[in-house]
């Protein structure tokens, strides 16, 4: 067993059914569009001075690590993820013959956690453990550290250092330019699979974020 060390929570409280429930509610209602804005921007701003430490302990703008929480921020409540990393360990739990050519869902290590949403695989990768040999439970620890904000928005920050580096996106550090800043974002949404030139074709996601650059950067001011 792996003793994942999570450190302290900060207590912002975390996106749940009730708030899915709130935003599925008409904008009358106070639900919709502006009320997943309004908590993103909550969560960007409780959080801006471990996003403003974690990329300059990375050497990035801290505007791409916040671009990138801001859009991840408010996606499946957190049983869910539980729900579907069980589920899916369930799934994969047979011989590797079954587990080859029977299972119905992805590998439970492709299960997604965490405010910036990221899969135990990657997780793993980026502390330097070997994903294969963590077992279900712990891989369910893995996922329970990501819930927390502080130790989630460190990963990630870590993650998009290993994906600015590998296409050679930055020459002056801290400073990313447009372009980088959109491949970096794109590529923690896509991972490293594809090429860069197919990449350069789907950045919708980093065009995404560079576009706030003005909202997102009054959310990191004190």
């Amino acid at each position: 067993m792996v003793d994942f060390q999570c450190g302290a929570s900060n207590n912002f409280p975390a996106w749940n059914g009730w708030n899915v429930v709130r935003w599925k509610l008409p904008k009358v209602l106070g639900g919709g569009p502006d009320y997943l804005a309004r908590f993103k921007d909550s969560w960007v701003r409780h959080n801006r001075l471990t996003i403003k430490n974690s990329a300059a302990s990375q050497n990035m703008p801290a505007l791409l690590l916040a671009g990138v929480c801001w859009v991840e921020v408010a996606g499946d409540p957190t049983f869910i993820d539980t729900a579907a990393h069980l589920f899916r360990s369930f799934d994969w739990s047979g011989p590797d013959f079954i587990d080859r050519n029977f299972t119905i869902s992805s590998p439970p290590e492709k299960t997604s956690f965490g405010p910036a949403s990221m899969q135990i695989r990657v997780a793993a990768e980026v502390l330097g453990i070997d994903v294969a040999t963590l077992d279900v439970v712990d891989r369910q620890m893995l996922g329970r550290c990501l819930e927390v904000d502080v130790y989630n928005i460190d990963l990630a920050a870590r993650y998009l250092r290993t994906l600015i580096d590998h296409d050679g996106l930055q020459s002056n550090p801290p400073a990313l330019g447009d372009f980088a800043l959109k491949v970096a974002a794109t590529r923690y949404n896509r991972g490293v699979s594809e090429s860069l030139e197919v990449i350069k074709g789907r950045l919708s996601y980093g065009e995404d974020v560079l576009r706030r650059r003005a909202h997102i950067n009054s959310l990191l001011m004190n």
